[in-house]
């Protein structure tokens, strides 16, 4: 085998499931794009989605049900466990070098570098650079805090705030498993997953805490940083792997 089908080889092993096609960055970004533009011309749709779920007597009722509650609980633990099985399994990479079978370390790490600079790091800072009040807060559903469209700079929050949902980048960071799954299988896992995603995701919306665009928004967001984040980790796979004791 030459050189250049080697590389070739190489290349297509470290392909994420996702990434479909060549113009994929391009495509995830124009998405992006027309999702904020929608709502920027519509922000109503925000304030209508939201007034499904309240009422002007008990306000966001649903945020009392115990069964919604767990599933915002587990949502918000989950990122803590998977975070924390992606640390044992980069020790035992490092040190137990005849267990084939274990992910390869630029997985790992493409997976605790998205936890981290994704739900983490973006999120945070769109949030305290927006500064948009959650649903609750404003004056259409009983608070004194004026409703902005979604990334208008505003004052309205001045810390925690509502855009973007810091729980619909969290469950979408699952999606980023699917590195390890095969490809005949990977569908069934996104498949499978969107749906999760999706009940994490809109549980915030019927709590008051999100509006609509604060969900798909962070979806769009952090899908373009998966993107990127993956292009480099699969570009520099054979490196950081050797860099980690694993041989090619």
């Amino acid at each position: 085998m030459n050189v250049a089908v080697e590389e070739q080889v190489s290349k297509s092993r470290f392909r994420l499931p996702i990434e479909g096609r060549p113009n994929f960055l391009r495509h995830s970004l124009v998405l992006l794009g027309a999702v904020s533009i929608f709502f920027a011309a519509v922000p109503e749709l925000d304030l209508i989605v939201s007034r499904h779920f309240w009422t002007e007597s008990i306000g966001f009722g649903l945020g009392k049900n115990g069964f919604l509650l767990l599933t915002r609980d587990t949502n918000r633990q989950l990122p803590w466990v998977v975070v924390g099985i992606m640390m044992i399994l980069m020790l035992a990479n490092q040190f137990i070098h005849s267990m084939r079978r274990l992910p390869s370390p630029h997985k790992i790490l493409f997976v605790i570098t998205f936890f981290a600079v994704g739900p983490g790091l973006a999120v945070h800072l769109i949030k305290s650079v927006v500064g948009r009040a959650r649903p609750r807060s404003v004056v259409e559903f009983g608070g004194n805090k004026v409703f902005t469209p979604p990334w208008e700079l505003t004052d309205q929050c001045l810390r925690n705030c509502s855009f973007i949902s810091g729980e619909a980048a969290s469950a979408f960071a699952l999606l980023t498993l699917v590195v390890f799954i095969g490809p005949k299988r990977a569908p069934l896992y996104l498949t499978g997953m969107c749906v999760l995603v999706f009940a994490f995701s809109f549980n915030r919306v019927v709590f008051g805490a999100h509006f609509l665009s604060d969900v798909l928004l962070a979806w769009n967001v952090m899908w373009v940083l998966a993107i990127l984040l993956w292009r480099w980790f699969s570009t520099n796979a054979p490196q950081i792997d050797a860099a980690f004791g694993r041989r090619p």
